[in-house]
């Protein structure tokens, strides 16, 4: 009976190790997208559209999040880094004063925070986050792993495009025993009662964002595998004769570059030339064209369209977009103002897998 049990036992082992090998190898795994149009979401607003879309072409999804849902950006990379939304135009001033009830609105004097429209300064960029993204040149100090380093801050929430206006924020953020962030905050003239907020770090995002609206992680960004860029309001910078200065910008694509998103761009001296190309691009087009391959946040930016002489989509050109996972599309844009038929914050485009 012994000898029988042990071989039954045996076979059983067998049969379930077979099973499980059977279970790992069967894993589904779900092909990209072969391509397709999406129009944006953008909300209300039109030139000034009150939401940010995220487009993840391989699933062809084109998430929204509301531009005026979140202040702060929290960093899950190595770094500890924090960033102003950009969406808003906010901008900030850290002090030098660790205390957070020490500050009040005597502290506010002089500041604006912002940015003109039709005056911009020079000097108002030093109030916002670095335009090409760089996680080491933001508003915000790195923060310091000892607490009392880590200086309060004057935030200016934003009123870029259409946002309303809101009071400004005192913040002091410092690194918690978790490993991730502790932000504090309350109004300018507040002394107690501050709203604090933990934030943990998450590999799986680029960034974990905090309103000061209820003072909650909101989620805005998908996880960082799962989007390629993203469209919408948002400042960038421009020069009107005496350097760079901050400007607001329509329509603005930011590549997700810190996921690896790369883009190159084709143009062409007409519409008709320009989708001949588009029709043939393939693999062996982008072996040709792997020199020219951009990991710059700002690799479409407003280069997609043009407001004069009225607004429309740049008909000359498509782009060609290295996704994280390795996949190329070819995406070009059909429609987003009166020169095309489109409409004001609902841009059309179409892309297809490159194989």
């Amino acid at each position: 009976m012994k000898v029988q049990l042990s071989h039954l036992l045996l076979a059983a082992g067998f049969t379930a190790s077979m099973f499980a090998c059977k279970k790992d190898n069967d894993t589904i795994v779900v092909p990209p997208s072969e391509g397709t149009s999406i129009t944006f979401n953008g909300g209300v607003g039109g030139a000034s559209a009150a939401n940010s879309a995220y487009v993840d072409l391989s699933t062809d999804k084109a998430d929204t999040a509301k531009r005026s849902s979140w202040d702060l950006g929290f960093y899950s990379g190595t770094d500890f880094r924090v960033i102003l939304n950009n969406t808003t135009s906010a901008g900030a001033k850290v002090l030098t004063v660790a205390d957070l009830a020490a500050v009040g609105a005597a502290d506010t004097i002089g500041l604006t925070l912002a940015t003109s429209q039709t005056a911009p300064e020079p000097s108002q960029l030093a109030y916002f986050d670095a335009i090409n993204g760089s996680i080491s040149a933001t508003a915000i100090p790195a923060i310091s792993a000892t607490a009392a380093d880590n200086k309060v801050v004057i935030i200016n929430r934003g009123t870029g495009g259409a946002t309303p206006a809101r009071p400004w924020v005192k913040a002091k953020i410092t690194r918690n025993a978790s490993g991730g962030y502790t932000v504090q905050y309350g109004t300018i003239t507040q002394t107690t009662g501050f709203t604090s907020v933990d934030v943990p770090k998450d590999a799986e995002y680029n960034f974990k964002f905090v309103s000061f609206d209820g003072g909650a992680i909101v989620k805005v960004e998908p996880k960082k595998a799962e989007w390629d860029f993203t469209w919408g309001y948002s400042l960038f910078q421009t020069n009107f004769g005496a350097g760079l200065v901050p400007y607001n910008f329509s329509d603005l694509i930011a590549v997700n570059y810190l996921a690896g998103v790369q883009v190159a761009t084709k143009i062409y001296t007409s519409d008709v030339v320009r989708n001949a190309a588009y029709t043939v691009f393939s693999k062996d087009s982008v072996t040709a064209a792997a020199a020219v391959f951009s990991s710059d946040r700002w690799a479409i930016g407003s280069s997609w369209r043009s407001t004069q002489p009225a607004t429309g989509v740049r008909v000359d050109r498509f782009y060609v977009l290295k996704d994280p996972a390795g996949n190329y599309y070819k995406l070009k844009f059909i429609s987003m103002g009166v020169n095309d038929g489109g409409v004001r914050g609902n841009p059309v485009f179409e892309y297809k897998l490159i194989k």
